[in-house]
């Protein structure tokens, strides 16, 4: 899979639009393939957000994008998951591995999301709602967990916190509309259209392992989940969000590090074998969600299964 895939199909969709085209619509990679109708399906904002970005080289903006996700993830779980690091994670467990080579936007998202919890858990209130603005721009990876903690917010009257966010929502989302007019979220309508037919659609939660896969998170939880709301928004709106990608499951690395402090790091690295003991021979709708789903199950296991210390050299375990 080519390096930064997607993070270059990101910025070729915001100079397309910069210089009046459809980044919705087919448009031409920064390599001159054109792409299909839902390439691009981020909401408009983020064409906002990218055209600084879209400025520099494609490689540079996505390893400084990348490396803030990275920093972020870092500084979270150092603060959520015992003070113990995180970043073994990363190379280990395919699904992370995955979304930091192609360049994908799901881990900054979460980390925005993860840090805004922090955030109102230290009274934050204002930092809380502005990072909970920008988590939301990839609404389909946060929606539940979002709404929970507005809801809470509401509940608890934190009016600093829904301030702040609604403030900062109104001015990302009116933006496109006062550039680019009204027909800008039309196109984004028909372009998510185009992308939900163009990847595998099933929830993680569907045959053939879904069953299997929803066994370990509800063990999971009961072992220690059962007093975390928001954890458990987080990983019930991965379970059951329709698609069929290895990168869609990167917060369940969120969950089981917020939940179990003393994760295994030895079951992570089954995702790199499961793919090579088990190559899909025939591609379909099937086989991609089972193979899929065996890849997200090692990361429930990591928060399962008895810790055990890294090797080192000259331990018994190199011996």
């Amino acid at each position: 899979m080519p390096f930064f895939i997607d993070w270059q199909l990101v910025i070729a969709a915001v100079r397309f639009w910069l210089v009046g085209g459809d980044p919705y619509g087919p448009f031409p990679r920064l390599n001159g393939e054109m792409t299909f109708v839902g390439a691009f399906a981020y909401p408009p904002p983020v064409l906002l957000l990218g055209v600084p970005l879209a400025l520099l080289p494609p490689v540079l903006s996505g390893l400084l994008v990348m490396g803030l996700a990275v920093v972020g993830f870092e500084v979270w779980a150092r603060q959520s998951g015992g003070r113990r690091s995180a970043l073994i994670w990363l190379p280990l467990w395919l699904p992370l591995a995955q979304g930091l080579w192609i360049g994908q936007l799901t881990l900054i998202s979460l980390v925005g999301l993860a840090l805004a919890e922090l955030a109102a858990r230290q009274r934050k209130d204002r930092l809380a709602g502005m990072l909970l603005a920008l988590a939301i721009l990839k609404p389909q990876t946060v929606l539940l967990p979002v709404a929970w903690l507005l809801v809470v917010a509401l509940r608890e009257r934190r009016w600093a916190l829904l301030a702040s966010f609604a403030a900062l929502s109104a001015a990302l989302w009116l933006a496109p509309l006062l550039v680019a007019g009204p027909q800008i979220y039309t196109q984004w309508l028909v372009g998510l259209d185009g992308y939900d037919q163009f990847l595998p659609n099933r929830p993680l939660l569907f045959p053939p392992f879904g069953p299997l896969l929803g066994g370990l998170a509800l063990l999971l939880w009961r072992r220690h989940g059962r007093s975390d709301i928001f954890g458990l928004a987080l990983l019930a709106n991965t379970l059951i969000y329709p698609l069929s990608v290895i990168y869609v499951a990167t917060a369940i690395a969120l969950v089981v590090i917020r939940w179990q402090p003393r994760w295994a790091w030895y079951p992570l690295i089954l995702s790199w074998l499961i793919p090579i003991v088990f190559p899909l021979a025939v591609r379909t709708p099937d086989t991609i969600a089972g193979l899929t789903q065996a890849i997200i199950a090692t990361g429930l296991l990591a928060g399962l299964l008895p810790p055990l210390p890294w090797p080192r050299r000259g331990s018994p375990v190199l011996q």
